[in-house]
Parts: structure tokens; C-alpha cells; sequence
């Protein structure tokens, strides 16, 4: 049997997905045999029985494009026409998702879900209304049943942590999920575990949030004793036109998120840092100052705090006078 390079498994995996079941690798013409040898080297990933990955493409997916992948892993490989809820919902409307989790999420109103694996998939029992339902397609064609937006965002306050809700809900209203909706939903929900949370969550939205970093960004400073800053404000610099993230005008500072994604899914990373250069350049020539973030300033937000209070020190003072 003929044991394919890395390079080879590329050209004949089928090209409109990236994760493959049995049969669509048996199509390419990669039977059971070729399939384990794969694995044994190192070059395929079984993410759940009949559903593989190429370990390279693996490799490079951030922690929230694995979930993804195992979530089409599931749609796959699973019978019936389960309505995936929660974090998977989300996923699969494209909404950001922080620290969701490896596990399927699916609604139903009885024990049966379609799914063969019962380890990895969380259970819901509810009745759906017909306008919570809806049907999304993902690249290899098929189509699923989802939780609308509006109810994504319910669930997962209700459900997930108050940080992982408020990220989705602002990128489900950016999507164009309904606030008012929400709002009446949850007020119909008295009682139910978890609805104080998900007032919260919906008191916290803001539209204007363009990244998960943005959001919890946006989280810390609502905790800080000092006026809260415009977002997403458009500047005028030498003909130029920049949005920062978060600007106190007063105060000539701006504080902006740096996460990868912001900066480098769309063009070079060398082009996108010499951009990104010039335009602090011109800003701060103009008289503004910046306090930075990444990704792991977020585990430390205290820390964030104090370097924002170091930077705003002067308007601290103007609101306690």
C-alpha cells in the first residue's frame, strides 16, 4: 500500500472542506487503509468517529477554529436534524465565541439529539418557538438547523460566563440581532436559571465592539472609576481618517486591543505593521498618546487598569474635584 506524503495528502484532499468524512475521502480515492496509515504518521486527525482534519491545517487553527472544526466534524457525521444551540450557534452564525469550549451544544425537547457520540455534546432540553429556528450553510453545502441570534445570545447568558455572553451579544448585534427582542424574550423567562445574568448581559451590549478582545477590553474599563471613553470615533489627522478603538478626546489618549486578527487576516503582516506605524506616528505627532493591549494583557486586568489610570492620571483628578 502506498503511504502518502504530507504534500500528496494535500493535492487529493476534497478541496471544499476541511474536514472530510469517510466517504468524501473514499471519493478521492483514500480508503480505510490509506485513511489509518495517515493517522499512524502523523498526517490526519480523527476528530470524531467518520470525520478527519489534516493535522497541518490542525496545526495552524487558532483554539476557536478547532471548536469550529469539530462542530462540522458533528453536522457530518450526525443523524437526524439536531438544532445546535449555545456556543455551537453561535459558531456557526459566525458570531465571535471566547473560550466556548470543544463541546457541541444541540436544543431539543426530548432526549434524542442525532447524536452518535453522547460524550462531547451537551443536551438541551427546551421547546423552541418556530421564529428561534433557523437554517444556516456551511462550506461543504449541507444545511443546519440553529438557534436564531437573538436566542443564541439568550442562551449562552444564560448558560456561559458573563464575559463569553457579552463578547457574543456584541458581535450578534453587529450581525443585526435584535436588542428589543432580546430584552422582551428574557422578561418572558421569569424564574429560569440564569436570566438575572442575561439582563446583565444585555444592559452591557454595545454594537460598536469590533473584535472578542474589544469587548472584554471595553469590560475592564466599565469597572474603573473614571468616565467611560467614545468608541469607535473617527479622527481627522493630516487628511487622514482613523477610528480608534477607545478615545478619551479631554485627555488626548487612545487605548486600543491589538489582536492578531484585527491586524492580519486580510493583508501581509508586513504591510499591515508599517501601516499601522505611520498612522500612531501621525497620531502621535498630533498630540495623542496610546496605552496597547494583547491578548495576554487580558488575563492581568488589573494591570490594564493601572496602566490606563497612569495614562488618564490628570482627568482622574478633574472628576474627583
Amino acid at each position: 500500500m502506498q503511504v502518502l506524503t504530507q504534500q500528496e495528502l494535500v493535492e487529493v484532499w476534497p478541496w471544499h472542506t476541511n474536514v472530510a468524512t469517510t466517504a468524501q475521502l473514499a471519493d478521492a480515492g483514500l480508503g480505510d487503509r490509506a485513511i489509518t496509515a495517515a493517522i499512524k504518521r502523523g498526517h490526519v486527525l480523527r476528530l470524531r468517529k467518520g470525520a478527519y482534519v489534516r493535522v497541518d491545517y490542525w496545526l495552524r487553527s487558532s483554539p476557536w477554529q478547532r471548536d469550529k472544526l469539530r462542530l462540522v466534524a458533528h453536522i457530518l457525521t450526525a443523524g437526524g436534524m439536531p438544532v445546535y444551540s449555545h456556543f455551537s450557534a453561535a459558531l456557526l452564525h459566525g458570531l465571535y465565541v471566547w473560550n466556548g469550549g470543544y463541546q457541541i451544544h444541540v436544543t431539543a425537547t426530548s432526549s434524542a439529539s442525532g447524536s452518535s457520540s453522547p460524550k462531547d455534546v451537551v443536551r438541551h432540553r427546551e421547546v423552541l418557538d418556530p421564529v428561534e429556528r433557523r437554517k444556516v450553510r456551511i462550506r461543504s453545502g449541507q444545511v443546519v438547523a440553529v438557534t436564531s441570534l437573538e436566542r443564541t445570545v439568550i442562551d449562552c447568558a444564560c448558560f456561559g460566563t458573563f464575559e463569553q455572553a457579552v463578547i457574543i451579544g456584541d458581535s450578534a448585534l453587529r450581525k443585526g440581532a435584535n436588542l428589543a427582542i432580546m430584552a422582551a424574550r428574557v422578561e418572558s423567562m421569569p424564574g429560569r436559571r440564569g436570566v438575572r445574568k442575561a439582563r446583565r448581559v444585555l444592559r452591557a451590549l454595545d454594537a460598536r465592539s469590533e473584535s472578542a478582545g474589544e469587548t472584554r477590553t471595553r469590560l475592564v474599563i466599565v469597572q474603573m472609576d473614571i468616565p467611560m471613553p467614545s468608541l469607535q470615533v473617527e479622527l481627522f489627522v493630516d487628511g487622514y481618517v482613523y477610528r480608534p478603538d477607545f478615545l478619551w478626546e479631554q485627555q488626548r489618549l487612545i487605548v486600543e486591543f491589538d489582536g492578531d486578527t484585527k491586524y492580519f487576516d486580510y493583508r501581509p503582516t508586513s504591510e499591515v505593521l508599517v501601516e499601522e506605524r505611520k498612522r500612531e506616528r501621525r497620531l502621535m505627532e498630533a498630540g495623542w498618546k496610546f496605552v496597547r493591549f494583547e491578548w495576554k494583557d487580558l488575563a492581568n486586568p488589573e494591570g490594564m487598569k493601572r496602566r490606563i489610570l497612569a495614562a488618564i492620571g490628570p482627568l482622574q483628578t478633574a472628576v474627583a474635584a
